[in-house]
């Protein structure tokens, strides 16, 4: 059984939770036991979108891994915590900023940037997770990498004066970029500090909070809020259809003629998604079986 849901994650539990209670209910359904993870974390903090695939489909994460995605976040000037986020301790004050300097500096934290992550993240350091180094007081340093953020827009703001007490903005970017960081380096260049106080994921690969159902909802009835694989693979690639020799040749681990242009495609036969393929000067392979 394969296919996928759009979860309204609630702040305060983990993806790691949400999954859970996903998977249970889903498997408590079929009588049996299923593969089933997401398909991009948020932080416990965090609510929103979080795609929830089972069974094959579980296979897709790493083609939806840098997809587009889109953030409101509202971050808070004048106080910074150990984690960037609300979650965490105080560890530093200074000065509220002025909010021209917040207008003035946005526009360094868009395009293809170098972003270090927080401290307090996944990221592998040497085997451990940075989070985990963290949590236990050592000192240690993350390497910068290449982000991409196509946009950052202020929708909210609450001033005194001419001072910039927060600032709610509207992120769109692709994967991997932490939020949190943004926030970091927004008040840095501002001559200031800041944490995150909100985060809502309000779009993912083609998918809005219109388009998901709460934990609730879905555990109370999975089958009304699974939708099958093809949904998901269409959003962030073309589906094509195979011919009865091509698909047998990729099925037996052939390369197969296929007058396209080069790329990653979904593929079909006899109407039913059968592959991810790689399409290279007209030479097709398979790069992800999604069959049963």
């Amino acid at each position: 059984m394969n296919g996928f849901a759009i979860i309204n994650k609630p702040s305060g539990i983990s993806s790691g939770d949400a999954v859970f209670k996903c998977r249970y209910a889903m498997s408590k359904s079929l009588g049996r036991k299923i593969k089933c993870g997401h398909m991009g974390t948020l932080d416990p903090m965090a609510s929103g979108i979080l795609i929830v695939a089972f069974g094959n489909t579980t296979r897709l994460f790493d083609f939806l891994l840098n997809k587009e995605k889109i953030y409101k976040a509202k971050f808070v000037f004048g106080e910074e915590t150990d984690t960037l986020d609300a979650t965490g301790q105080v560890i530093g004050r200074a000065r509220i900023p002025e909010y021209r300097h917040i207008v003035d500096f946005l526009p360094n934290l868009v395009g293809e940037i170098d972003q270090v992550p927080p401290k307090y993240s996944a990221v592998n350091i040497n085997g451990r997770r940075a989070y985990d180094l963290a949590r236990k007081g050592q000192d240690f340093e993350i390497k910068s990498k290449k982000v991409t953020i196509k946009s950052i827009d202020i929708v909210d703001k609450e001033l005194d004066g001419y001072l910039c007490k927060s600032v709610t903005l509207t992120v769109v970017c692709g994967g991997g970029t932490y939020i949190r960081s943004i926030c970091r380096d927004l008040a840095e260049g501002a001559g200031s500090v800041g944490y995150m106080s909100e985060l809502i994921r309000t779009h993912s690969a083609g998918f809005s909070l219109e388009d998901a159902a709460s934990i609730e909802e879905f555990t109370a009835s999975p089958d009304k809020f699974l939708q099958n694989t093809e949904n998901l693979l269409s959003k962030i690639m073309q589906v094509i259809e195979l011919s009865d020799n091509q698909y047998k040749r990729i099925r037996n681990g052939q390369m197969t003629e296929i007058d396209n242009k080069d790329g990653i495609f979904g593929a079909k036969y006899d109407g039913k998604l059968s592959f991810v393929i790689k399409i290279e000067d007209k030479s097709a392979k398979s790069i992800c079986f999604l069959e049963d």
